[in-house]
């Protein structure tokens, strides 16, 4: 479907949409925790149905009001095997594959679109007792084994979703554990997975993030959980605020453990005008200065940082490209592709980014490539442009941010 952005001027306030990070966590704590829980937060993204329909499959009893869903896992029975599908989702594949092992002797996970082509590697599970079938990287991927409690040594150069996983799946068996990890990238999600079981009354003990401590037979306590606000999808609109003209955002965790919160810094550094207040944050254009900044333990927010960057004065250096390849789409090449397009110049050494302020923005015709961040950056980046842009396979923001164009509309002026 093509979507169709005309130029426009930020002005106006809107409420974020819910993390569907932390409620994708929340559901895999409720599915090994033999429990109930009244989940508030939207369950209209595409990752979020995905997770439920994940519970369902394995057992689970779900009932959706309008704004929650009523989660019970007491019925879950741990079987001979599982099939469960992940559809395009990262986080659940990895997460959910790793959790589902603590329950099943085999565990089958398929999917949809761009995840199939992902790398995702399950071969260091062996050491709990889980092994691969086919040895394969790829979807479908047959897991064989229950995972065991005990040490394991994990990379985590790759991503933390696998270790998320560990830590969710761990607390429910009988016997304690220790997830030892060596390079990890991407600390703070494993903050907000800490954080959304230390929520639940599940106690994970962090030794410099290189060693993790989860005692088995622990029982989740929360009956009721809710689900703070996207940061991710946040970033997009503060961004377009600050290029363009004014928004607040309300329904923000501004103390949130969100890796994606980092965006502020980038706001700060570049010279846009911030005002906190409490779950609201407004942003208004200002300066507009070339910055330095490490996107390594936030890759999501590559896409909002080239918008941003494309409209600053001088060039703008962003690190941890490597962080890219496997996502949606290979997102720096893409950047670089569809931005071009708009007459923004991005040229890539190594593991750094570096983007040209545009002295005008083009419109034109581009592509997400199937990725929902993709496709939120280029309607942001109608809000500077003298023409419009019309995006290719627009209706993917629904993976993340089902009201995005919703949202959009509010604060056109």
């Amino acid at each position: 479907m093509n979507k169709t952005i005309e130029p426009f001027i930020y002005s106006g306030e809107i409420i974020s949409n819910t993390s569907k990070s932390y409620f994708q966590r929340a559901i895999a704590i409720i599915a090994v925790s033999k429990s109930t829980c009244q989940v508030y937060g939207s369950c209209d993204e595409d990752d979020v149905k995905v997770a439920l329909s994940i519970f369902k499959s394995i057992g689970g009893k779900i009932k959706k009001d309008k704004n929650s869903v009523f989660l019970d896992s007491r019925h879950v029975v741990a079987a001979q095997s599982i099939s469960v599908f992940c559809g395009e989702s990262g986080l659940s594949t990895r997460m959910f594959g790793t959790v589902l092992t603590s329950l099943f002797l085999t565990t089958k996970l398929n999917g949809d679109k761009s995840i199939i082509n992902r790398e995702i590697d399950f071969s260091e599970l062996s050491q709990l007792g889980v092994i691969v079938e086919n040895k394969s990287k790829n979807l479908p991927i047959v897991l064989n084994g229950k995972l065991n409690y005990g040490t394991i040594d994990i990379n985590g150069s790759d991503g933390s979703q696998l270790i998320s996983g560990l830590l969710i799946a761990l607390f429910s068996l009988n016997g304690d554990s220790i997830v030892n990890v060596k390079d990890l990238v991407s600390k703070p999600y494993i903050l907000m997975t800490i954080s959304i079981l230390k929520a639940f009354g599940i106690s994970v003990v962090n030794e410099e993030f290189s060693k993790f401590i989860v005692k088995g037979n622990q029982i989740p306590k929360k009956k009721e959980y809710h689900v703070e606000g996207d940061w991710s999808g946040a970033a997009f609109h503060l961004v377009g605020a600050a290029i363009s003209g004014e928004v607040t955002i309300k329904g923000l965790n501004l103390d949130s453990l969100q890796a994606d919160i980092a965006i502020l810094n980038a706001l700060i550094l570049c010279g846009a005008q911030i005002a906190k207040e409490k779950n609201c944050i407004t942003v208004k254009k200002d300066r507009l200065e070339s910055f330095v900044f490490d996107a390594t333990n936030c890759p999501d927010l590559f896409p909002s940082l080239v918008v941003l960057a494309s409209c600053c004065n001088g060039r703008t250096k962003i690190s941890g490209v490597n962080r890219l390849s496997n996502k949606e789409s290979n997102r720096a090449v893409v950047l670089q592709l569809e931005f071009k397009k708009l007459g923004v110049e991005i040229e890539i050494i190594d593991n750094d980014m570096f983007i040209l302020g545009a002295k005008k923005i083009t419109g034109n015709k581009v592509n997400s490539h199937g990725d929902h961040r993709i496709a939120m950056a280029l309607a942001i980046m109608a809000s500077v442009s003298e023409s419009s842009i019309i995006i290719e396979n627009s209706e993917v923001v629904a993976k993340s941010y089902t009201k995005f164009y919703s949202d959009l509309e509010k604060v056109i002026s």
